[in-house]
């Protein structure tokens, strides 16, 4: 798991795609996005590049995704 700005990115060693969550890494998760694509080799660097790199694109508006809300 990597934070940045209260989102919290949960990346499965094996998996090709991360959860976002907003919330902090030892408190409560609200999801957010499933399955947001991550096309590098599995490791806590590669997470958190990712991670930041995803957070200011969603922050600055340049990332046009949706949040997905569920009950």
């Amino acid at each position: 798991m990597f934070m940045y700005a209260h989102f919290v990115f949960t990346w499965a060693e094996g998996a090709v795609d991360v959860q976002v969550s907003h919330g902090t890494l030892a408190g409560p998760k609200m999801p957010l996005w499933q399955g947001v694509k991550i096309s590098s080799s599995w490791s806590g660097p590669a997470l958190a590049e990712f991670g930041k790199a995803w957070a200011l694109d969603q922050m600055t508006g340049t990332r046009a995704s949706q949040a997905i809300v569920t009950d």
